[in-house]
């Protein structure tokens, strides 16, 4: 029993290892039966069933892809077909790869890299799309419990990087099944089934913030540089800068040291007399519409670091030109941005210990936490937060958002990040279009103001 597949006069026979040999004139007679009272109509019906479902999935393919007999061939048996590296789960895995590459996306593509030669070492020799729940079950056993090579444990991962892993895993299989390659019907990924794989989800990191007291003592730090005696000139000099880019990490909405390195002094800047930066961030910037900016309120303690550690306004130079050093390329100034993260942490531990008694392992992922967490239980709405912190809304809500929060709303809101008297950036009501007064009126008789 096959299904015979023909292109330009062409043909391709593909035999069902499922179907038991049948003799030619049973056959036949199954292929001729009309008589819905035949005994032989449930097996006509089976039969019909088998080819019908076969020409579903040829039709689903060619949506996506010109059909060939190669292509079937691949598609049906997982064969990668001659000089078609791209007909394969993990061609199609490397072309997202590329793919992001092309896009500077070159972190993401970073981890999707590790993630696939984690599949390679431990997933077995998948060929085409041979790949089904055994070979992701086999793969993520190792993730998880290790394997023994050479008498040593080898392969166990951290449940947040083996999530991570296995989410890539997910969106090469989604891609796949969008391009033909799969089938739904085979998804071996379900947090609900038991019986399918399940991605795990990190540690939640409630834990990992300062709040605003803590943070507070730290700027106090640096302003006024009380690092220990024992502590050398140059290692002070770096710890202070240390200090000073958690800190700006903290104040300018939690952004990481990549979207720091690319902060410039750019048109918003001027326009609004040095008092906001604004930028896109760079892990969605791709996709993410123009309207899902990032606007920070340039607070006064901010100011005072800025004047610290920052370089002179100039139009559309660097804010902070020391974490790139002028790099330009992407991979390098990935490898620069982790050195950098590398850095933050161990000196912030020290500093943390050795100047402020504390045992904490602070990292720059604390400064977004802590940002997200003390606006928080300071009151300030969510929405603010994450449109803040540029999370991506849908065009739907992103549209507006500026209006939403005039600078003046954004100084008070960032105001409350540490405990420093500074002086409250007056609103003024003459700047302010309707829809602004409007939202501030709002505001003001939620908080009992009016």
């Amino acid at each position: 029993m096959a299904i015979c597949f023909t292109i330009e006069r062409k043909r391709l026979y593909f035999k069902l290892a499922s179907m038991p040999y049948q003799k030619e004139k049973y056959f036949n007679e199954v292929c001729s039966v009309t008589n819905a009272r035949s005994l032989l109509m449930p097996v006509y019906k089976e039969w019909e069933g088998i080819l019908d479902g076969y020409r579903e999935k040829v039709v689903k393919l060619g949506k996506t892809q010109t059909l060939t007999l190669d292509l079937i061939k691949t598609y049906l048996t997982g064969a990668e077909t001659n000089g078609e590296v791209s007909k394969s789960f993990v061609g199609v895995w490397e072309s997202i790869i590329a793919k992001m590459k092309k896009e500077d996306r070159v972190g993401t593509a970073e981890n999707y890299q590790w993630a696939l030669n984690s599949f390679l070492k431990y997933a077995g020799d998948v060929k085409g799309f041979k790949v089904d729940k055994n070979v992701i079950d086999k793969w993520n056993d190792v993730m998880k419990n290790g394997t023994i090579e050479n008498g040593r444990l080898v392969g166990q991962i951290a449940d947040a990087t083996r999530g991570m892993y296995l989410r890539t895993c997910r969106v090469v299989w989604n891609e796949c099944i969008r391009q033909g390659y799969l089938t739904e019907d085979k998804y071996p990924f379900s947090n609900k089934d038991n019986t399918l794989i399940s991605i795990p989800r990190g540690k939640r990191r409630q834990q990992s913030y300062l709040n605003v007291d803590e943070m507070t003592q730290l700027y106090n730090v640096f302003v006024e540089k009380c690092y220990p005696d024992s502590w050398s000139p140059d290692y002070k000099k770096r710890a202070h800068q240390s200090l000073g880019l958690f800190l700006a990490q903290y104040l300018c909405n939690g952004f990481n040291l990549a979207d720091a390195g690319r902060l410039q002094y750019n048109r918003t800047y001027f326009a609004e007399g040095g008092r906001a930066f604004e930028f896109m961030r760079k892990k969605t910037s791709a996709r993410s519409n123009s309207m899902s900016v990032v606007i920070v309120p340039i607070i006064e303690p901010l100011k005072v670091i800025l004047d610290e550690i920052a370089a002179k306004p100039e139009k559309d130079a660097y804010v902070f030109p020391q974490i790139f050093n002028g790099a330009t390329d992407e991979l390098t100034r990935r490898k620069l941005t982790v050195q950098e993260n590398s850095n933050i942490k161990d000196r912030m531990i020290r500093i943390c210990s050795e100047v402020l008694g504390w045992d904490k392992v602070v990292s720059g992922t604390w400064a977004r936490h802590s940002f997200a967490t003390n606006l928080k239980l300071a009151g300030v709405e969510e929405l603010y937060i994450s449109e803040s912190m540029g999370h991506s809304q849908g065009n739907d809500v992103t549209s507006g958002y500026q209006d939403m929060y005039p600078l003046e709303i954004r100084f008070r809101n960032n105001s409350k990040l540490l405990n420093v008297e500074t002086k409250e950036e007056p609103i003024d009501i003459d700047k302010l279009s309707k829809k602004e007064m409007k939202e501030l009126l709002k505001r003001m008789m939620e908080k009992g103001g009016i």
